[in-house]
């Protein structure tokens, strides 16, 4: 790899991503990479057309509601979208996951499917080593969440929701001031 050319392969391999999925919204059965599979306790011979509640089986209850709606609305607006959601606690405790995917409907036959690519999250949700470390992250996580909350709220035409998230925003901002500065005052 150099500054202009980077290594897709070694980038691919050095990432999150766990492999692809595919949702078929009219049987409601989904197509899952090995490791996602396993991750959401799908076995092998069933990974290419498990039953979605199988796979949902695996989660914590209301985050399998909320991927369940985002699966839906996916295929009703085929708009893209991702969801993060955590696996029920298995031998290494619960995993936190990613789908990032979208709805289309294939050229030839006209069949709607929805499919994207996963990521596992846990190692950067896990404590870290350092107390310093571990509060920075927090503060960026919040200050990344904080700003996708406001470019999705605008479009609710909330105004009182619209205010309270403003004020979310600016007290995310202070605190990770705070951590980039390395000083503790007081919070607003």
């Amino acid at each position: 790899m150099t500054a202009f050319q980077p290594d897709l392969p070694a980038a691919f391999a050095g990432s999150a991503c766990i492999g692809a999925w595919a949702h078929d919204p009219d049987s409601n059965r989904l197509a899952l990479s090995p490791v996602l599979a396993r991750l959401l306790a799908v076995p092998a011979a069933s990974a290419a057309g498990a039953p979605l509640t199988l796979a949902l089986a695996a989660l914590e209850a209301e985050d399998a509601v909320r991927l369940e709606s985002v699966l839906r609305a996916a295929g009703e607006d085929g708009r893209p979208f991702e969801a993060e959601f955590r696996t029920r606690p298995g031998p290494d405790g619960p995993r936190w996951l990613r789908l990032m995917g979208r709805s289309g409907r294939d050229p030839e036959t006209g069949a709607l499917t929805t499919q994207g690519l996963a990521f596992d999250l846990t190692e950067g949700r896990r404590p870290v080593d350092s107390e310093v470390h571990q509060a920075q992250r927090q503060a960026n996580r919040l200050a990344d969440h904080a700003a996708a909350m406001k470019g999705l709220v605008a479009g609710l035409r909330n105004p009182p929701l619209a205010r309270l998230v403003d004020e979310v925003a600016v007290e995310v901002g202070h605190e990770l001031a705070r951590h980039l500065r390395g000083t503790r005052r007081q919070v607003h």
